[in-house]
């Protein structure tokens, strides 16, 4: 795992002012990797950085990466560290600004596209409370499935229906079994929600047959976005037995457009989880020393509603720390087979759900299923997404000591179903 180096001090600044404000989500200690394009251009998607309120072509400290992340990506470790070190020059030495400032634009002049294009999506279902929270109320007596405390359950989701913030998501159409019938009927999904999730994005991949030591994992997560793995409960419900979920996940998938480097978060290192006495140990290729130490990530992940009628206000928050498995072992567990991995591809973490009833990371968990309606601060209530209901998630992580760094935000609307 990276140490600290120079690019993480807290006292280091750049000369793009609005970089250096305290509550700044992207200060020169973050450096985030993006594409965009000009606002109104409808040319291809240019490799940037973020720094304050500004975006910087990569082609200012000469990155052979402009037009494709999926190729930085692939270079591995070395490769990332070497341009977090240019970019990080390049925008604290104020000899540097002649050169530099010309690459620079307003965050406000342009448009953010996906920052990578994956061929596969693998989600993870590795919080214990969302796993806890969500067996409980369909299983009350036994919550949790036998295979959970051994490895990180996941099923094979949809990376065609992947997309960056800002795009607004149509309401599903899918088999319902509405309450007291023991038929399917035909229509849109009655319980739209959200999961509050981030996503690991894949650097170089490994060949077909060899799988991933735990302690070179790491070395393949290019770094993590916000996701929100939109769900149809509904649908889900009465497709997910024998095989899992479906339809009622592969409808859309929301990423933020900032890839947040594994360098960028060396900070921020947190140990692998405690487990509860009476729990099984990993199985040895699931765990190792290093990994006990600091195989978890302090990142707050929020969500928030803003109603068609309405302000927006904040639903729920946990740390994904919290999290029964971490990073290294899900690289480790998508690959122990001899599972290939491409560079690009996405692992979403599964809900992040904290251990209290406000860090639930779904409206299935805050709802408790309809027995607990959210109350909006507009006297409305919730226990699935509305039309034009906005649905924002947010993370960031803090520490004493270091500056905070944020990922921007995995925001969409709930558009009406397709009807026609």
């Amino acid at each position: 795992m990276t140490d600290l180096d120079h690019t993480h001090d807290p006292a280091l600044q750049s000369w793009v002012e609005s970089a250096n404000h305290p509550e700044a989500a992207f200060p020169i200690q973050n450096l985030p990797f993006g594409m965009y394009r000009r606002c109104g251009d409808t040319g291809a998607f240019r490799a940037c950085t973020a720094i304050g309120d500004q975006v910087l072509d990569l082609a200012a400290v000469g990155a052979e990466y402009s037009g494709d992340l999926n190729g930085l990506a692939a270079k591995g470790r070395g490769e990332w560290k070497h341009l977090r070190h240019a970019l990080s020059k390049a925008l604290s030495d104020a000899s540097e600004r002649g050169r530099i400032e010309g690459f620079l634009l307003p965050m406000g002049d342009v448009e953010l596209g996906l920052p990578v294009t994956p061929r596969d999506y693998t989600d993870f279902f590795t919080s214990y409370f969302h796993a806890y929270n969500a067996g409980k109320l369909f299983r009350p007596d036994d919550p949790l499935t036998p295979n959970f405390k051994w490895m990180p359950i996941a099923y094979h989701g949809r990376a065609s229906s992947i997309v960056v913030s800002g795009n607004d998501v149509r309401r599903p159409n899918g088999q319902i079994v509405p309450p007291g019938a023991s038929e399917p009927v035909f229509g849109p999904s009655r319980f739209v929600d959200f999961e509050n999730e981030l996503g690991l994005v894949m650097g170089p991949g490994n060949p077909m047959g060899e799988s991933i030591p735990i302690d070179q994992a790491e070395d393949h997560i290019f770094g993590v976005v916000v996701l929100n793995d939109w769900s149809a409960r509904d649908v889900q419900a009465w497709e997910y037995q024998p095989l899992g979920p479906f339809l009622a996940k592969s409808f859309a998938t929301t990423i933020s457009p900032w890839i947040v480097t594994m360098d960028a978060l060396v900070p921020f290192r947190a140990p692998a989880f405690e487990r509860f006495d009476g729990d099984p140990a990993p199985l040895p290729h699931l765990t190792s020393p290093e990994n006990e130490r600091s195989g978890q990530i302090n990142i707050m992940v929020e969500a928030r509603i803003a109603p068609k009628r309405g302000d927006e206000q904040r639903l729920s928050g946990a740390n994904y720390a919290s999290s029964y498995w971490n990073p290294a072992q899900l690289v480790v567990h998508q690959t122990s087979n001899g599972c290939p991995i491409n560079p690009g591809d996405i692992l979403g973490t599964g809900t992040i759900s904290g251990p209290e009833p406000s860090e639930a990371g779904a409206l299935l968990e805050l709802g408790k299923m309809g027995a607990t309606p959210v109350m909006l601060e507009n006297g409305e209530e919730r226990i699935a997404l509305q039309d034009g209901d906005r649905l924002t998630l947010t993370a960031s992580c803090s520490r004493e000591g270091f500056r905070s760094i944020g990922f921007g935000e995995a925001s969409g609307a709930v558009l009406p179903a397709d009807v026609s």
